[in-house]
């Protein structure tokens, strides 16, 4: 979570930085979004129930987020997006909480006492029987304030959330890679 507030802000600095405007990042015309609403309030089911609602609930809300991003593909930033929102998927799917490295915990300065006592129901600590375990919570992120471990999945989320942003925030940039159409962010006619 600490990884994606910092690739946004920073984003949010080389975009204004840059000439972006806030109101461009606001033009954006994505399409579905309704899919992305539906997806949180299941998430946040599963979380809150718990047990062997949380994977349901996380399977589900990667689907509903898959379609968003398919009616959305070719827009700078969601490729990343759905590279990370499925791997995480995959690794919690197979193994029913997202895996952690003890050893990546103890290099970021984070603990794994909610997980060893069970108050993190959505984590787990990796071991030899877990599947996947390179995309699980495997990198250290050891910023002062809030150190953390995330997984491959998460790095590629707020990626693309930057990348998104950054380029939403810029004059004349088009947000669509070479497959699809041309899209450039709203500006005001002056």
């Amino acid at each position: 979570m600490v990884l994606a507030i910092v690739a946004l802000l920073v984003a949010v600095a080389l975009g204004v930085a840059t000439g972006g405007s806030f109101e461009r990042l606001g033009g954006i015309s994505l399409r579905a979004r309704r899919l992305v609403y539906a997806a949180v309030v299941v998430q946040l089911v599963g979380t809150l129930v718990g047990g062997p609602l949380y994977p349901v609930g996380l399977a589900v809300s990667a689907a509903l987020v898959a379609g968003f991003l398919l009616r959305n593909r070719g827009i700078r930033g969601t490729g990343l997006l759905a590279i990370g929102l499925l791997s995480n998927a995959v690794v919690v799917g197979l193994n029913g909480a997202m895996p952690v490295s003890e050893a990546a915990a103890g290099r970021a300065g984070t603990t794994t006492q909610d997980i060893l006592t069970g108050a993190d129901a959505r984590h787990e600590l990796a071991d030899r029987d877990t599947r996947l375990r390179v995309l699980g919570d495997v990198v250290p992120v050891p910023v002062p304030w809030r150190p953390e471990v995330v997984s491959p999945g998460d790095i590629a989320v707020a990626a693309g959330l930057a990348q998104l942003v950054l380029l939403g925030m810029r004059s004349g940039v088009t947000l669509r890679g070479r497959h699809g159409r041309g899209v450039q962010p709203w500006t005001q006619s002056r």
